[in-house]
């Protein structure tokens, strides 16, 4: 499989049942960059999986279909780059939200792009729209929306957003209001977002528009960004991280087991 970029979109034996990207960073921000505005093909959503997204997707069928129906799946989380070792899968580097966003906004061209965004604050909102205006683009080569509490059950704010989108002819689509709310969105409303790449990313548009701080590089590198996070929205990431991650490693030991099985049967 192949696009206009030239980079092949090479991708992983199933694991937890999605198709894992093997592409580098730089790779990713090629091939997710390479359409213009006046481009047509379906929409391409981008999911950058981690823990906790793993756990959702075996309780949430429909988030389930919108990872298995992604055109990308980025390995973001720590323990899910580990596991895929342990199976067989050896990606050439984790693709995590907070990397590829910085270098998508930096791939950003107002002669060839127009970046809309789904943001969770106002004073993202705000970061955004300045950046934007001082790397070149006005204000009708863009949308930077924060949608109203309850929006992914809002058929009123979806279709009045999806027609913004259209009319800022969006190339690239930015959600930045958590999983699995942009996931779910993105998917079920897919046939109306098409000739764009849709993006969901996490915290990482808040590291960007230094609304939050992202952990030091060591604790990135040796996989303890989690208890970073969770040290800064205590309230808010204690559940996730301290009570429902720990499902990833039930899910991974049976993931474990059915890896086995398949090997068996092929050989």
């Amino acid at each position: 499989m192949q696009n206009t970029s030239g980079v092949n979109l090479i991708k992983s034996k199933a694991v937890f049942g999605l198709n894992f990207s093997m592409l580098t960073l730089e790779e990713v921000v090629k091939t997710a960059t390479c359409n213009e505005i006046g481009n047509h093909f379906p929409s391409r959503l981008l999911i950058t999986p981690n823990v906790d997204h793993i756990v959702t997707l075996h309780n949430n069928p429909v988030y389930r279909e919108a990872c298995h129906s992604a055109w990308l799946l980025t390995v973001d989380g720590f323990p899910v780059e580990r596991f895929l070792s342990l199976v067989g899968v050896k990606i050439p580097e984790r693709v995590t939200g907070a990397d590829l966003f910085p270098k998508l906004m930096q791939a950003m061209h107002p002669e060839k792009h127009r970046p809309c965004f789904m943001v969770a604050t106002e004073f993202t909102q705000y970061f955004l729209t300045l950046w934007l205006k001082k790397h070149g683009f006005n204000e009708l080569e863009f949308l930077v929306e924060v949608p109203p509490f309850g929006f992914e059950k809002n058929d009123d704010f979806s279709n009045l957003f999806i027609e913004k989108l259209k009319s800022v002819q969006c190339t690239h689509l930015y959600m930045g209001v958590g999983a699995p709310k942009s996931e779910i969105w993105a998917y079920l409303h897919r046939d109306s977002i098409e000739n764009m790449h849709v993006f969901c990313f996490g915290a990482a548009i808040e590291f960007f528009s230094e609304n939050m701080t992202r952990a030091p590089v060591w604790m990135q590198k040796n996989g303890f960004e989690w208890l970073w996070r969770l040290g800064c929205e205590p309230s808010r990431l204690a559940k996730r991280y301290l009570i429902n991650s720990w499902k990833f490693f039930y899910y991974a030991g049976k993931e474990m087991l059915n890896q086995r099985k398949l090997g068996y049967e092929n050989k």
